[in-house]
Order: C-alpha cells, then structure tokens, then sequence
C-alpha cells in the first residue's frame, strides 16, 4: 500500500475538531485513504457509502444511526467517514445536524469526488465546521516511498534548490518512466499496463462526465464537455483561447468558459494564470490548462511539461496546508513570446521560476533577465534527462526532475 503525504497533513491534530473533507480527482485514492486512518482508529466499521440506499435509509431512520455501530466512548473521539454524501439533498444540512451533536465523541472524514466547496454559498451552515483538503495523484515521492513534506521546504527558494542538488536519485527514475507512463492514478500505476491504462482512462472520462457532470451540474450537453476535454492534450503548454476553442466545438465563448469551469471543479483538468506584475510587455489573458490524467497525452515532452504541472500543483497545496501561507502557481510570456513555464508565488510574491525541458540544455537568456526584474529569485530547469546537477549561474540551476521532485 503506497503511503500518501496528504494523510499526515490531513489527521494531524492540529486541525482541532473540525471536519476533514477530503476532495480532489476521482479514484486518486481518497476513499483508501480514509479507510487506512479508521483501521489505524479501530473504526473500520464507521465508514459509510452514501451512494448505498441502504445507508440513505439508515440515516431516514435515525439520524445519528452509526452511533449503534459503535457507542460513544468517555476517553477518545472515533473517526467516522461519510464518502459521497455531496451527492444527496441536502446533505450540508445533514452533516451540520450530525457534526453538532456528536462532535464531543466522533471526528468526521468527508470525502468527494468533486469540488465540495463548489456549492458553498453566502450563508453557508457549515461555516467554521470543516477543513478541506486536496489529494492529487502519485508523486514521486509517494511512489519511492518518501512521502513526508516538511514544513521547512518553503522557507527559502535558494535553500530549497540546494537541497535538491546534493539529494541521491539513484534509481528513481524507473519509478519517474512509470509515472510518466501510466499516470499517478493509484490502479493504473499498479497495474504497469498499457492496454489497461487507456481502457481505464477511456472509462474514467466517461464517468465523470455521465456520474459526477451529469448528475450535480445543469449541463445538459454533455458530448460538448467531451469534445473540450478532448481537445486539451494537444494544447498542453500554450496559452489557451477560448474564443479558439468555442470555434472548433461551434459554440460561443461564455458556454466553453463555464464548461472549462466544470472540468475544472470535477478535478479533470486545472489552468495557470499568467503573471504580469513587474514584467513590462506580458500577456494578460489566456491561461494554460493541464490535465490529472497526463497520460492521455500522446507528445512526450508535452506529457513530461504536464506531469510537472500536477507534481508542483500538489507540492504547493501541501505547503498551504503545511504553513497557511499561500501558495500559487503561474507562468510568464511576454509579447515576444519568450515564456518560462513556471512560477511559484509565495504570498503573492514571486519566489521560484522553473522552465522545463525533456532533454537537457543551456538556461536561455532571457529567463535569467526576467529573474533579475523579479529581484533575482532562483531559476531551475528541469529536465527528464536523470543526473543532471549543475549550477549555471548565480540562482541558475539544471537539474533532473528524479532529483527534484523528491
């Protein structure tokens, strides 16, 4: 069983009595992970299916009905797992009645398999009752068997980079390949199958669509949603039009934002903002997409730029938690466009630039040029090409993404 960074995250007992509700893609492992911390609890029988009408029925007779399954104990609180309640009426009033009364003796997991804040709203009754949290794909670090963040990672961009430099990535960039060819989805990354990972993937997309899509959002068209996905992998790394877009579906640009907004929330796909303070000349409007699924996409460099994407998307929501600073990340163009393709802001303010490569190279000019206007921050290059460690410049750094990434 691969150990997930999120779960030290998540189960800390820093987070008090709050409600852990757990999001992120679908079949990423959240329901595994909450299993694994009721064995841990002893409460393996407290997880609750709420796509099963039997627990629907259950909850119509008794409100507090898991309570029977296991009674309120004096000396310590018992995790109890709700997985898809979001997917009922009314089910923050549900969990706001439940949570209220027994919060003195059970701790809750939600897990979902959307955006759970997607439907929070002024007013909002579970206010103040829960924390959120996202699991992603594998990582590497996940895979190798390393999976803990320290707190410390994001004190430095500069440290940070050094560190990297002097890890030891001998043999980790079979389970890097591995990665790259399967996916960081936990049954087709197990399975190292070909055949089974495009089966899988195929299925997947339908079923969000149909099961997730279909059923919680008003959209009606949902061969348009696929279509637009579809068109993704081919875009990986370029800024994205959505009046280009609404061209090839034959549609208009208002209804290709929103359903880009839903492959968003249902955690299929994600986009960067560009970045323009400080940086005379830069574009200002189109983002770039990148898919959880990057194994859909057929052009190596392409898929490797993507894999880089949801490993830093997870690396940066796992320090927000660590820290409750904020994270983000964005890309640079300007009007000749000359790009870097990554940029870590911490707090708003620019921290790290990473430019990725399949194979390895000089650092152009002109990312060192724009990393002296954002006050000489650190740049890395990244690249699939294994030991790769050198120092090109004062804050100029190459390195493999086995070494990086761990």
């Amino acid at each position: 069983m691969l150990e997930r960074s999120l779960f030290h995250i998540a189960f800390s007992p820093s987070w008090g009595r709050q409600m852990r509700f757990i999001t992120g893609p679908r079949q990423s492992g959240k329901t595994t992970l909450a299993k694994i911390k009721l064995k841990e609890a002893g409460a393996q029988k407290l997880y609750y299916l709420w796509d099963l009408r039997s627990v629907r029925n259950r909850y119509k007779e008794a409100e507090l009905f898991f309570t029977s399954d296991s009674p309120p104990q004096k000396s310590v609180k018992q995790w109890v797992c709700f997985d898809e309640i979001h997917k009922v009426r009314g089910w923050k009033n549900i969990l706001k009645g439940v949570f209220d009364a027994t919060q003195e003796h059970y701790q809750f997991i939600i897990t979902g398999s959307s955006k759970l804040d997607v439907f929070r709203k002024a007013g909002d009754s579970l206010s103040g009752r829960y924390f959120t949290f996202q699991l992603f794909p594998l990582t590497l670090k996940e895979v190798i068997g390393q999976p803990r963040i320290e707190k410390s990672e994001c004190d430095n961009a500069l440290d940070f980079i050094l560190r990297k430099m002097n890890h030891q990535a001998k043999d980790k960039q079979g389970a890097l390949e591995q990665l790259l060819a399967y996916s960081g989805f936990p049954e087709p990354f197990l399975a190292g199958k070909e055949e089974f990972q495009k089966k899988w993937s195929r299925d997947y997309l339908d079923r969000v669509i149909t099961e997730d899509i279909g059923l919680l959002t008003r959209i009606t068209d949902r061969e348009k949603i696929h279509d637009l996905y579809q068109l993704l992998p081919e875009m990986i790394g370029s800024p994205v039009s959505e009046n280009s877009l609404a061209g090839h579906l034959e549609s208009n640009p208002v209804t290709i934002k929103n359903y880009l907004k839903k492959l968003q929330d249902f955690y299929l796909a994600f986009k960067i903002m560009p970045y323009s303070r400080n940086i005379k000349r830069s574009l200002l409007k189109a983002s770039k997409w990148y898919l959880y699924d990057w194994a859909r996409i057929r052009d190596p460099h392409k898929r490797f730029e993507n894999y880089i994407a949801v490993e830093l998307n997870s690396r940066l929501s796992a320090w927000q938690d660590l820290t409750g600073m904020e994270f983000a990340l964005a890309y640079i163009r300007d009007k000749n466009k000359r790009e870097t393709d990554f940029l870590i802001l911490k707090e708003r303010k620019p921290w790290l630039m990473i430019e990725v490569k399949y194979s390895d190279s000089p650092i152009e000019n002109h990312h060192i040029a724009i990393s002296h206007i954002l006050g000489g921050i650190p740049v890395v290059q990244i690249c699939f090409e294994n030991n790769i460690a050198s120092q090109e410049k004062k804050n100029a750094f190459r390195l493999s993404a086995s070494r990086f990434l761990l």
